[in-house]
């Protein structure tokens, strides 16, 4: 029995000294080590340890289960096309106008053009899409003094030019035809009638001559009523910039610039930037929508071009392109000229419904500008400035 034992004992030790002595080959550095098999593993150095100790009659089939996949550790990666970057949209506005005349200061006609006011803003609303009115002194002033109890019972308890602002969404601008600043009243007369007609006015001038540099002097620097003295007008925005001659029915030198930028002055400095001016001017681009003028496009007409241009590339894509709708104050008064301009509107839909246009009033532009393209200047001609 002790024999036994002993001899157990002796066979043990020569097993365990065989183990590391197969643990240093295996550890040598020298020795290129093929890949094993799966009767190696069964006898591999790992089986030395007592805890480890595979039967001869292991199933080989429970090893190979063991083994990791060639491809364990490797993730499929879907691999997809970089999209290109999405274009900037089209901004679009578009601007209504009421010019002067005495006939909206006359009770009882006023009352007329104030229920078709109405009705136009109604059928408008439908539509899905801002608007700018642009008003005259003597609409203003009919508003303030001809509205009864009975027509503001209709509006709110409110005037006319505070409701649509309340109710629309309208933005009201202060509005001279063809910008022309001279007579009884000027820009500053109609912005301060206005302000006391809604605080919601706008700082925008509803057009302006490039080429009257006196006009420019006083919107720069800071213009005082006529009919008001004690009130100063600072304008912040521009639009719809015209020539001088444009009181005599010659529309053709009028501005048809996209884009955003602050002119630096009258006459050909109007198609400057100039960082350090406050005013912030608009471009229309091309707007011959109603009599179409010899070379110019429509509004629709424009909008394709600029389309076109940036998806082909030969548009730089990181500026600011703009585009306007002008409506002339028989399309608000008469409703059938209303289809004039829902027929552009509808033409225009498709691509508002995929993102390429966006409809946006004359301060969300200038706001846009200055927080998404860093108030980068964008004076855009489709064949060059028709006016130098």
């Amino acid at each position: 029995m002790k024999f036994a034992r002993f001899f157990f004992i002796i066979i043990t030790s020569l097993i365990l000294l065989s183990c590391q002595f197969i643990q240093g080959l295996n550890s040598s550095d020298f020795i290129e080590k093929p890949e094993p098999t799966v009767a190696e593993l069964i006898i591999s150095p790992t089986s030395c340890n007592p805890t480890n100790i595979h039967s001869p009659t292991h199933p080989v089939e429970e090893i190979e289960t063991a083994l990791p996949s060639p491809t364990a550790n490797i993730q499929e990666t879907e691999i997809t096309p970089a999209k290109p970057a999405a274009l900037h949209p089209i901004y679009i506005t578009i601007s209504g106008h009421i010019e002067d005349g005495k006939i909206y200061t006359q009770c009882q006609p006023y009352a007329d053009y104030h229920q078709k006011l109405l009705g136009f803003a109604e059928s408008f609303s439908q539509k899905d899409a801002p608007f700018n009115l642009q008003i005259e002194y003597e609409f203003l002033l009919g508003s303030s003094q001809c509205e009864t109890e009975a027509m503001r019972a209709k509006t709110g308890d409110t005037n006319l030019i505070d409701y649509l602002v309340k109710q629309y969404g309208f933005e009201i601008d202060p509005h001279q035809e063809g910008g022309w600043d001279e007579g009884e009243n000027n820009y500053a007369d109609i912005r301060y009638l206005a302000g006391g007609l809604t605080p919601l006015v706008s700082d925008t001038l509803g057009g302006l001559v490039w080429d009257a540099p006196k006009q420019f002097a006083r919107l720069v620097n800071g213009e005082k009523g006529l009919i008001y003295p004690d009130f100063t007008w600072h304008p912040m925005i521009g639009a719809l910039a015209v020539s001088h001659l444009h009181h005599n029915g010659d529309f053709s030198k009028d501005d048809t610039a996209s884009g955003v930028w602050k002119p630096a002055g009258a006459n050909q400095q109007f198609w400057q930037h100039d960082p350090n001016q406050r005013i912030i001017y608009i471009g229309p681009g091309e707007h011959s929508n109603y009599n179409k003028a010899q070379g110019s496009l429509s509004t629709l007409e424009f909008v394709q071009y600029l389309l076109d241009g940036l998806k082909a590339g030969s548009l730089p894509s990181n500026q600011m392109y703009t585009a306007s709708i002008t409506v002339p104050q028989n399309v608000i008064f008469k409703p059938e000229e209303r289809q004039k301009l829902f027929a552009i509107l509808d033409q225009l839909k498709p691509y508002q419904d995929s993102g390429q246009i966006v409809y946006v009033t004359y301060s969300q532009i200038a706001e846009i500008w200055q927080d998404q393209y860093s108030s980068r200047a964008n004076i855009f001609f489709r064949e060059g400035n028709p006016n130098k």
